[in-house]
């Protein structure tokens, strides 16, 4: 399979609107018969596996300038990228070339999963066996979220995945509606909601390839079986708008922290919520929550915050200030010691 680097240019550089018509038209001409709505745009398909990815981005401005490592291998831009999530968008037009599986494209996944709330409202149906988003960073990476079915499980790491943890995407939204098995598989980016964000070439090439065989693999249809609660998926805080999914790697250290801006936006677990005197950033726009019983701060592997226009935020040493960090499982310990 050859990379199609003309059409990867003009998904990166679309607005989600002009992507939303594109994308219409390009199913169209591929034989499929569109279903498009406000908030999402579907497609039914012969292969019984429904392919996820969202049309928007975080980045205030489109990538006109794209630069390429001297190898060839990693792009980004000074105006960001936006691997996440126009990455899922490309890999779902190359793999339907191969295997036409059912496709759903969602608005507006990073401002709250909007997309994929009005699908769930749209009463559509379809049968399928499984479903794959392609929404996650790095090149190796399988997230089940609140799906915990073994044998669902089994068959996506048999291609070579790893599990690992996740807050937040469509499918957390779209599987229980649908009743089925899903999994969120990395697509390739790095650095996310960050102006600094890369695409690796390689990995979403490779997983291009891994999720073709994959779909093109008979199984049978592996059903939503939800997850009970365990302490790897313990948070502090439930509910929209509020910080989940504590990071839960990284022993106690100290680290130079600021305040978030008043104007400054934060966004968990796909909703926007508005900053409080309690969230903190470090120099990379990571963010972390100040636990006044603790008189330490945690982080938040799955939240991030941005300016009003949607850039990593200007960090000021002079107004950081040098705090303890705990790791998610010392937090908890010391919580239950109060």
């Amino acid at each position: 399979m050859n990379y199609d680097g003309k059409t990867l240019k003009k998904i990166l550089r679309m607005t989600q609107k002009q992507l939303k018509s594109y994308l219409d038209s390009v199913l169209q001409e591929s034989g499929y018969r569109t279903v498009n709505r406000k908030g999402f745009l579907y497609a039914p398909g012969d292969v019984p596996v429904l392919l996820v990815a969202h049309l928007d981005t975080v980045h205030a401005q489109r990538p006109e300038i794209i630069c390429f490592s001297e190898d060839g291998r990693f792009i980004m831009s000074p105006q960001g990228i936006g691997g996440d999530d126009r990455c899922g968008v490309f890999m779902i037009l190359q793999i339907i070339q191969e295997a036409k599986c059912h496709v759903l494209f969602c608005e507006d996944e990073e401002t709250g999963g909007h997309g994929a709330r009005a699908f769930t409202q749209s009463r559509l149906e379809m049968d399928v066996n499984y479903i794959v988003e392609m929404d996650r960073r790095g090149d190796n990476d399988a997230v089940f979220y609140g799906c915990d079915n073994p044998d669902f499980t089994d068959f996506i790491l048999s291609f070579g995945f790893e599990e690992k943890a996740g807050s937040f995407s469509d499918i957390s939204v779209v599987a229980p509606y649908l009743e089925t098995a899903a999994v969120n598989i990395s697509a390739g980016y790095y650095n996310e909601h960050r102006l600094h964000e890369c695409i690796d070439l390689l990995a979403l090439e490779n997983n291009i390839r891994r999720i073709v065989q994959m779909v093109q693999t008979e199984t049978e249809a592996f059903p939503f079986i939800r997850r009970k609660s365990s302490f790897h998926q313990f948070s502090l805080f439930e509910g929209p708008g509020k910080l989940l999914d504590l990071s839960a790697s990284g022993e106690c250290r100290q680290k130079l922290l600021m305040n978030l801006p008043d104007t400054a936006r934060l966004i968990s677990s796909g909703y926007e919520i508005a900053p409080k005197s309690t969230y903190l950033i470090d120099r990379e726009s990571n963010v972390y929550i100040y636990l006044d019983e603790l008189g330490a701060a945690v982080e938040s592997e799955y939240a991030y915050a941005c300016d009003e226009n949607g850039e990593q935020i200007a960090f000021s040493a002079t107004e950081a200030k040098r705090l303890p960090v705990l790791s998610m499982e010392a937090a908890l310990e010391q919580l239950s010691m109060i």
